[in-house]
């Protein structure tokens, strides 16, 4: 009598974990997924592109005043009569001086930053909210690599949303200030630069939104503290210039949406920080939430 013994195989699921890409590739099924997603996107595409369009018409008739009246609008809507100097730069293009358009394609990245950052909150906030952080962290025990997952994937689609905006909204700007008599390409000073940062300064804030989310758990919360930190500091340090002092003059030039507003820019501005200056305050806005953050989802408890 012969018997035949079978060794036990332990089962190796689960033992080799998952990979960074499959994580990245789990957090963009997340991310697309939503159909809320892609209406928000699509509505910031829309939005940005129309705000620009705008720009580019009210810059024109803006400037058509000035060149036809040889005068300088007032806040009233009447023009004061002065004389318009022209800059070397200036007059090649048709432009007075202090008068620049190179900002146009970037003219609606207020309502991006709105929404995508908004956006950028929910994508893990609502996790936390319905519990399904769990299952991801589960599945990533170590979790950074899911944070870094989710923030590749919210950098990337602002990015490239933004660009696309701001490439169609120079195209559509371009037959508008025509008709004003200016030419708008991509050799004039600015413009390529001003788009190509435009989509990192989204991006930035995109992180700043995924941070708060991670902080503070909580969607309402993020948002309304990210809504505040980019469009109402700008004015509450706008009144600390009334304060008596130097220092409280240049309080607002450090806040994170004119930091990285100014980042855009190009040439020296007295009374303002300039542009590199601008870029690494913002990035170090960026640190100041992101790091915090990174730190708390390692620690916390899910």
């Amino acid at each position: 009598m012969s018997t035949s013994t079978t060794a036990a195989v332990p089962s190796q699921a689960g033992t080799a974990g998952v990979s960074f890409v499959g994580v990245l590739k789990s957090e963009w099924i997340k991310f697309r997924s939503l159909m809320s997603t892609r209406l928000l996107l699509i509505l910031a595409l829309v939005a940005v592109i129309g705000v620009g369009a705008m720009a580019a018409w009210l810059r024109g008739t803006v400037l058509e005043q000035i060149m036809q009246s040889g005068g300088i609008p007032r806040g009233d809507g009447a023009i004061a009569p002065a004389a318009v100097p022209m800059s070397e730069t200036a007059a090649e293009h048709s432009l007075p001086a202090g008068f620049e358009i190179y900002g146009v394609p970037n003219a609606g990245l207020q309502l991006g930053i709105l929404i995508l950052g908004a956006l950028a909150v929910l994508f893990i906030s609502s996790e936390f909210a319905t519990g399904m952080i769990r299952s991801t962290f589960t599945a990533v025990p170590k979790r950074l690599p899911a944070f870094a997952a989710k923030a590749i994937v919210l950098v990337a689609v602002s990015y490239v949303l933004t660009i696309v905006a701001a490439f169609i909204t120079f195209l559509i700007s371009i037959p508008i200030l025509k008709a004003y008599g200016v030419d708008m390409d991509l050799q004039r000073d600015g413009v390529l630069r001003g788009i190509l940062l435009g989509g990192l300064y989204v991006a930035g804030v995109a992180l700043i939104g995924l941070s708060m989310g991670a902080l503070l758990r909580n969607s309402a919360g993020g948002i309304i503290i990210l809504v505040a930190l980019f469009f109402v500091m700008p004015f509450a340090t706008q009144l600390l210039g009334l304060v008596p002092g130097e220092f409280w003059q240049h309080v607002n030039e450090y806040v994170p949406s004119v930091a990285g507003g100014r980042m855009l820019e190009i040439g020296h501005r007295d009374g303002f920080i300039d542009p590199g200056a601008g870029a690494l305050i913002f990035v170090g806005w960026i640190l100041l939430f992101l790091i915090p953050a990174v730190l708390l989802l390692k620690k916390r408890d899910v």
